[in-house]
């Protein structure tokens, strides 16, 4: 049986990804924090409230997954916070918070658990486009293509096969993210993909899984673009 981590399980992409893995050969591991409903249940689902912004309880989590001496076989994390406000907008606290939850307290999670992985065990960060073009939101921007470095720079940490990389995708259909869009900014992102529609919850929840299996082993420390063709680098 495979132990899948996925810190933001809660979130509108979570439950879709959760439903991909959702067998019994799989113990899936959840985190929730601000959303309103958890991850699907089943009986070999584990669900915790963990808070990147605070030490206490990423240590807390850490060590109940230490404590149950269990191996990691892939950890997906899907964290992420966007307020959506330029530079003069944000307040310290705000850039604090928005570091912290998209890419510190991550990476300090990732730190801890590092006892937990094997020679086998797949990471994968969700990144964004806005990590590698810019955006609007500087902080968001910046945290994101922090990620991205942590992947290339974390290798040397981690034991020999194991593999981390991250996804940046463009903007989801019908995610938390969409949905807090006015219509006229959500049109406008779906003018700049070339097919005219946007990537939806249960297609990126599907390249996850495949991204998770075995046949993807020589991916280690990059990045996989599904923006449409918004960014092309």
């Amino acid at each position: 049986m495979r132990t899948i981590v996925i810190l933001g399980g809660s979130s509108s992409i979570g439950k879709a990804i959760f439903n991909q893995f959702n067998n019994k050969n799989n113990k899936i591991i959840s985190t929730y924090f601000s959303e309103g409903s958890p991850a699907n249940t089943s009986k070999n689902n584990e669900l915790f409230c963990v808070d990147l912004d605070n030490n206490k309880s990423i240590i807390e989590f850490s060590e109940k997954l230490i404590s149950e001496k269990i191996t990691i076989d892939i950890l997906i994390s899907l964290v992420g916070i966007l307020p959506g406000k330029n530079l003069l907008e944000y307040t310290f606290e705000e850039i604090d918070k928005v570091l912290s939850i998209n890419f510190t307290g991550q990476a300090k999670l990732i730190r801890n658990i590092i006892p937990l992985l094997s020679t086998k065990s797949k990471l994968l960060l969700m990144s964004s486009i806005s990590g590698q073009k810019g955006s609007y939101d500087p902080f968001y921007a910046a945290s994101k293509g922090a990620l991205l470095s942590f992947v290339k720079s974390v290798l040397p940490s981690l034991p020999t096969g194991a593999t981390i990389n991250a996804i940046a995708p463009g903007l989801v259909q019908d995610s938390t993210m969409f949905k807090n869009m006015t219509f006229d900014r959500q049109e406008s992102h779906k003018k700049q993909v070339n097919s005219g529609k946007l990537l939806n919850q249960d297609d990126l929840a599907k390249i996850i899984y495949d991204l998770c299996e075995d046949h993807w082993s020589h991916l280690n420390g990059a990045c996989i673009d599904l923006n449409g063709g918004q960014y092309v680098r």
